[in-house]
């Protein structure tokens, strides 16, 4: 049975005395976007609202994903959070009715509300505080080894689901694809996020799932906290600074090159490459410097049995406070060129063996042009990553500084684009806009990419004098009905309301072309080539030319006897 949409959900949410089924939620009040909507953040299985009942605060996860076993599932991570009563988690309620959409109950996970901010925003909010990052790395690695004492793992570690107090403490939150014990049977829910798991990762289920994670995060927080200039290069927004294509293809990786010379971090990040290498159930022996990996190009002939090993292969050269075992230094041997062989320190019989180096495939986020209207509007409250050439900027004063990037023509055929794709940066992140572009005139005819949640603005057409949505007043009445669309004048339009500054990056036009035209680049739509010309926003790319053959001046002239006029 198909589960309610985002939209769906934000529409009940509005009248929580409807909504609810909990008496405490039935009383609540969400909190609400500056368009007075209720505000909501994405997951991969649920979307959470914000809602205050008095002094209380809850964290409402409404599903819009199925899950197999969902009641079992909570029931089991519920006992076990209350009776750990670990500081890092928090207490969990799983609802089987807890939300009316429509004629219809469903399920709603309550927790209390955490008083965090999430590790990408908070990580670059402190760049130019070491301490701080290093003692939210120590803070990580004391959860993980503590939920891995108790046989447990979290399943999805990740910028998203770790929440960090201002003392440097975290709490850990969304616990889907969560293991125990009890649970083993029912196996995986989820695979995790693809910028922190293993390339070999798939439906594994056990206690190691956190392990990968676990050192990414941890090599990560090490390097900004070293060299802060890493997360302008390398942050996306679906990342701290490594990403799926690292770990896919960590010899050809810019970061893991840059990573290897850092002095403190070089040892953890050589084991986080080698464990990429490795079959998935070898991984956590690499990274706990139990096991190393000797391998070499095709053309490079293998190191002898004996061969010295690297340095920073064994665990107690690794980073403070991260989670590395010491190992001997021997070698036991080494395959043939072209190969990885695992090398054990520890259990030879196990990890000894040789297979064919492959490179796991890359699974990338879909790129959307910002032309691509009816592809935007399909992935309504979806995370995405959207190219486009900016065609105006416009800025508002409301309870603070509102910006607003255009990505169609302002006029078409006369006729003010009001459907059209635009970012908005409300008050602090249309300051840090200001900060790290400047005059933000400049960016008119600009290529930029941005990174977000792609929301539905319904009441564009309201602003259908003006040429395009603008922000409504403060004093606003939300309730009214929005003023009626102009039939074939304008239409919804598809809006990312930016989460932070830094998730919109400038771009060459090549590098644009480059995301447009990749694989995982979402074709425009039908609708969208009638209405805006041939897409994709760039052209193909040319076919290239081959080089002019000697011949008789008549052929070299244009006779047009060759595949190109004046070629031969």
């Amino acid at each position: 049975m198909k589960l309610p949409t985002l939209i769906d959900y934000q529409q009940a949410v509005q009248v929580p005395r409807l909504a609810f089924l909990d008496d405490q939620l039935r009383q609540s009040v969400p909190r609400l976007t500056p368009l007075g909507m209720p505000a909501v953040a994405t997951g991969g299985f649920a979307l959470t609202f914000d809602v205050s009942h008095g002094r209380r605060r809850y964290a409402v996860r409404c599903f819009h994903r199925h899950s197999d076993n969902l009641e079992l599932r909570y029931a089991c991570i519920a006992d076990f959070v209350r009776s750990a009563a670990l500081a890092f988690l928090v207490d969990v309620d799983y609802l089987p009715a807890g939300i009316r959409v429509g004629e219809r109950a469903w399920p709603i996970v309550r927790m209390e509300w955490i008083d965090g901010v999430r590790l990408d925003d908070w990580v670059q909010e402190n760049l130019d505080r070491p301490a701080r990052l290093d003692r939210a790395r120590v803070s990580l690695n004391s959860a993980v080894a503590e939920l891995r004492r108790r046989g447990a793992a979290h399943g999805d570690l990740q910028h998203g689901n770790i929440l960090v107090l201002p003392d440097s403490s975290i709490r850990l939150v969304d616990y889907d694809g969560m293991y125990l014990p009890a649970l083993g049977a029912l196996g995986a829910s989820e695979r995790g996020h693809r910028n922190y798991q293993h390339p070999d990762r798939s439906n594994q289920y056990d206690v190691t799932l956190d392990r990968f994670a676990q050192e990414v995060i941890v090599v990560s927080l090490a390097a900004l906290a070293r060299d802060p200039q890493l997360w302008r290069e390398f942050n996306t927004g679906e990342n701290l600074i490594l990403s799926a294509a690292d770990f896919a293809d960590p010899g050809a990786s810019a970061l893991f090159a840059r990573l290897e010379r850092m002095p403190v971090v070089g040892p953890a990040a050589r084991r986080l490459r080698d464990a990429c290498l490795v079959d998935y159930s070898d991984a956590g022996a690499i990274l706990d410097g139990q096991a190393h990996v000797h391998y070499a190009a095709a053309a490079r002939p293998a190191a002898p049995a004996g061969s010295a090993r690297p340095a920073g292969a064994a665990g107690s050269a690794g980073l403070p406070g991260s989670a590395g075992v010491a190992g001997s230094a021997r070698s036991v041997g080494s395959g043939p060129a072209g190969s990885v062989g695992v090398v054990s320190t520890v259990s030879a019989a196990r990890y000894l063996r040789t297979r064919p180096l492959h490179r796991a495939p890359v699974v990338a986020p879909s790129v959307l042009s910002a032309l691509d209207r009816s592809g935007l509007l399909v992935r309504r409250g979806q995370e995405a990553m959207v190219v486009g050439r900016v065609s105006r900027v416009r800025q508002f004063r409301r309870t603070g500084a509102v910006t607003v990037l255009d990505f169609a023509d302002g006029h078409r055929g006369g006729v003010p684009a009001a459907g059209g794709f635009h970012v908005v940066g409300w008050d602090r992140v249309s300051r840090e806009l200001t900060a790290t572009h400047g005059d933000l005139a400049a960016l008119e005819g600009a290529w930029v990419r941005v990174t977000g949640q792609i929301a539905v603005d319904e009441r564009g057409a309201a602003a259908y004098d003006s040429g395009g949505w603008v922000p409504p007043e403060p004093d606003a009445d939300r309730t009214r009905p929005a003023r009626a669309t102009r039939p074939g004048r304008t239409a919804p339009a598809p809006r990312i309301e930016l989460r932070r500054g830094s998730l919109l990056r400038r771009l060459t036009e090549r590098e644009a072309g480059s995301l447009l035209h990749r694989p995982s680049s979402v074709p425009a739509a039908p609708a969208t080539r009638s209405a805006y010309g041939s897409g994709p926003v760039l052209p193909p790319p040319r076919p290239v030319l081959p080089p002019p053959v000697p011949g008789p001046a008549a052929n070299r002239a244009g006779s047009g006897s060759g595949p190109w006029p004046g070629w031969s």
